[in-house]
Formats: C-alpha cells, sequence, structure tokens
C-alpha cells in the first residue's frame, strides 16, 4: 500500500524535474542513483559498485546518493564517446562530507571523481587533497597530480554541487552555482574511457563521504547554465 500511495508524487517529481532542465543540454552520461547505478541516459554504463552504501539524497529521499567510507568502497565503469580532455567538457556533482578530511600523509587526497584513461595515464580528477599539495584543499587535478584549479572547503553537513568546466582555453571551477576558480593550464591530451567514483584507479586515495547526480557533457557549460543547473537541482516541490 505504501508504494501506491507514493506513486503520484514521485510521477510529480519527475514532472517538475524534467521541466526545470528544458534549457540545459542533454548530458553524455548521468548518474542520479535513484535507487541504483544504471546510466540515466539509456546506454549500458551501468557502474559497478565496490561497498558504496545507499544513502539519502539533498531531499532527505531515502537511497537516492551513495555514501563511500574512505577506507574501500569505490565504483567504476568503462565509458566510450567521452570527449578528449583537452576539449569542450562539462562535470557536475553533488557531495556532502560529515567532517573534515582526514589525511593519512601529507600528499594524501579524496578522490570524488577520476576521469581517465589509464594505459596512456591521462586524465582529471577532483576532491580533497592534502596541505602538501599547498593549494586550498578542494581541488582538480591532472593525472599524475598537477594542480589545475583549487577552492577553499566549504562546510561540511551540508550538500554542495560541484561543476568543472574547459572551453579549450579556459578551465572553471563552480561552488554551489558559482565561479570560485580559473586557470588556463594546459590540460592532458588523450580522451578518457574510464570513471571511478570514490578513489582512483590503482590507488588507495578514498573519498568519504556521499555523491550524488553525477554528470558529464561534451560542451562547456556557461556560467548562466551552471547556475540553472544548480538551481534546478536544489528546488523541491512541496507536495
Amino acid at each position: 500500500m505504501q508504494k501506491n500511495r507514493n506513486y503520484i508524487p514521485i510521477l510529480m517529481l519527475t514532472a517538475f524535474t524534467s521541466c526545470l532542465h528544458q534549457g540545459l543540454p542533454k548530458p553524455l552520461v548521468h548518474y542520479s542513483f535513484s535507487g541504483n547505478t544504471v546510466d540515466e541516459q539509456g546506454h549500458s554504463n551501468k557502474l559497478e559498485n565496490n561497498g558504496a552504501k545507499n544513502t539519502p539524497d539533498l531531499f532527505g529521499t531515502p537511497d537516492s546518493a551513495y555514501y563511500f567510507d574512505g577506507t574501500s568502497a569505490s565504483m567504476m565503469v568503462n565509458l566510450s564517446d567521452m570527449p578528449d580532455i583537452n576539449t569542450s567538457l562539462t562535470i557536475s556533482w553533488w557531495f556532502k562530507v560529515e567532517g573534515r578530511p582526514v589525511f593519512k600523509d601529507s600528499l594524501d587526497a579524496g578522490n570524488m571523481i577520476a576521469l581517465v584513461d589509464t594505459t596512456k595515464a591521462i586524465g582529471i580528477q577532483f576532491g580533497y587533497r592534502a596541505p602538501g599539495y599547498k593549494t586550498k584543499g578542494l581541488d582538480v587535478w591532472n593525472w599524475g597530480g598537477g594542480t589545475i584549479l583549487e577552492c577553499q572547503k566549504p562546510e561540511i553537513k551540508q550538500w554542495h554541487h560541484c561543476a568543472y568546466t574547459y572551453d579549450g582555453d579556459k578551465h572553471r571551477y563552480f561552488l554551489d552555482g558559482q565561479l570560485v576558480s580559473e586557470s588556463e593550464v594546459k590540460p592532458q591530451s588523450g580522451r578518457p574511457n574510464y570513471l571511478m567514483l570514490g578513489n582512483y584507479p590503482g590507488g588507495t586515495q578514498y573519498f568519504a563521504g556521499s555523491l550524488d547526480e553525477i554528470r558529464i557533457y561534451d560542451q562547456a557549460l556557461s556560467t548562466g547554465k551552471i547556475a540553472e543547473l544548480f538551481v534546478s537541482e536544489k528546488a523541491l516541490p512541496s507536495m
């Protein structure tokens, strides 16, 4: 009976969310984590889950995000048709941590997302990094460690939206809809084919926290579109 009572509100929320995203381009891949790890775009890009646990999302909806324990949990998938990382690209996601990151040494990190090609040793990584990198701590970096962008660590125990864009000229980093960092660091060249959440391939730099709404676009969304994406995903209709 509970399932039947919830059916109409779920349909209303789905329709509402769809309307909010009408002005945004279609992502290449989208993991909404609505009780599963399938790609919402209909591809066979289901993430392999190694220990991440279901957790409530931004709105408190049960089993609608995933928690990574910081010691062993990760997700991974092989992807095709990804854009080169030195061409137009946007990556968007939500995250939440319960406390300040704890690092095992001065060059440790907590990888939220790694989009890479391990055979060519190229890629891009996102997450927290230890003080030894001499950055503000919430970083974007090339495979191998070279810093691309940095941002101050936001408040804990709250969901935050991050977005990274590259337009062929500038890298830009957005936090909760606001541009917080940009650079013209030379990117690596190559086409990533592997997505990992909660760690990086072959590494032990695990992320401790929750992730949700992973989106990858083959274009650099404008500042206005990033703000629109943030607002649309943060909005919740009253039921």
